[in-house]
């Protein structure tokens, strides 16, 4: 039971940080009228492209399945 349930709370958090990061993009589309710059994940200030990516790769990492 305990487990089930932590299988749903990944799987949420997991749609939430994807939710999250293609509403940064929508917001840079808005903002800069372009979607993505590989050019400022290189810039040392906090960039959408950055939070996209952080918040990208945690909702995928969090949507894996383990097999057993």
């Amino acid at each position: 039971m305990f487990r089930d349930a932590l299988k749903k709370l990944r799987l949420r958090a997991s749609i939430l940080f994807l939710l999250i990061s293609f509403f940064i993009l929508v917001d840079e589309a808005i903002k800069e009228e372009y979607v993505f710059d590989p050019n400022d994940l290189v810039n040392p200030c906090i960039t959408h492209e950055k939070l996209f990516v952080i918040f990208f790769a945690i909702g995928m990492i969090l949507g894996l399945r383990r097999r057993r």
